[in-house]
């Protein structure tokens, strides 16, 4: 059996029993969706006791049930390591307490009303480096400006989340633009290298064109291209002398990226190769070693 379905049955307590025992029979089961049956947490508790053995399934769809915290957390604790993708939209879910939300790949918590520190729970585990998280859906979740910015300053090191839709969350220009400097910080070209790269998508319709703008580039699967891309929409200059600290041999691939990415900006090329080579005489003469007259002059190692 591939997909188990049971949706708006109003499940009991004693009917999650019961099924606790069949499930281990099931052992190729890859979805289970019960959706609109009135599961609280003991039915929750019950339920993913009997999937333990389940070792094949994948999703696990319990929206539009009465699953509070104490449900997400044993769902947490104890669903199979093989579910990816948990969809609990529609539930009584307020991440009131801290609940680690780094192993699934797809999490669905839309139509939840989360309290005013829940998206510090999310954001917890989004800037955490084992979070899995690629699809994350907070549509209708009572998140707003202040939460859209935690959420925003979680993503500075994130690599792997890829879609968040945040539509209907009251979030006006103020929230969207918090996400501006974690796509883009314009600083300095290494802020701009270092950017998030990943985040493709926000949902919603009224973000900010330059949001927008910079979540369009991160749909480009050549990353070094898109950072390249970003600095040069952001940078009318480009300060060459921090790149010799890395050593002459990283300048070649410098000469290579300006002229297979500045095509569009002549300025910015040949700003760029005048400020090289005004920075080189000071790296050269700065490596010189032998100084007396009629020696060789020739670079440290």
């Amino acid at each position: 059996m591939r997909s188990l379905k049971l949706n708006y049955l109003n499940l009991s307590t004693n009917s999650c029993a019961a099924l606790r025992g069949v499930f281990p029979r099931m052992a190729t089961l890859r979805e289970v969706v019960t959706r609109g049956n009135s599961l609280d947490d003991d039915c929750t508790r019950l339920l993913a006791q009997g999937l333990s053995d389940c070792k094949q399934i994948q999703l696990m769809d319990l929206s539009h049930n009465r699953i509070s915290d104490n449900g997400l957390d044993v769902l947490v604790q104890s669903l199979p390591t093989s579910v990816d993708a948990l969809l609990l939209s529609g539930n009584d879910i307020t991440l009131v307490r801290h609940v680690l939300l780094l192993r699934f790949r797809v999490l669905s918590i839309v139509g939840n009303t989360l309290c005013p520190g829940g998206t510090r729970v999310i954001a917890s585990s989004l800037a955490n480096p084992e979070c899995r998280l690629e699809d994350l859906h907070l549509y209708n979740c009572n998140i707003g400006d202040k939460g859209a910015a935690t959420l925003a300053d979680s993503l500075r090191n994130n690599q792997r989340l890829t879609y968040m839709s945040l539509e209907n969350n009251n979030i006006t220009d103020r929230g969207w633009n918090a996400f501006s400097s974690i796509l883009c910080d314009a600083s300095s070209i290494n802020a701009t290298y270092n950017s998030n790269h990943t985040l493709q998508s926000l949902g919603g319709y009224q973000i900010p064109q330059d949001v927008k703008m910079m979540l369009r580039l991160n749909q480009e699967q050549d990353k070094s291209r898109v950072a390249a891309n970003k600095i040069l929409q952001s940078h009318r200059h480009l300060d060459m002398r921090p790149l010799f600290g890395r050593g002459l041999g990283l300048l070649p691939y410098v000469v290579a990226w300006l002229d297979h990415f500045a095509k569009s900006r002549p300025d910015l090329k040949l700003s760029s190769i005048f400020e090289f080579v005004r920075a080189m005489p000071m790296k050269v003469t700065d490596g010189v070693v032998g100084t007396a007259k009629g020696e060789k002059r020739k670079l440290n190692s």
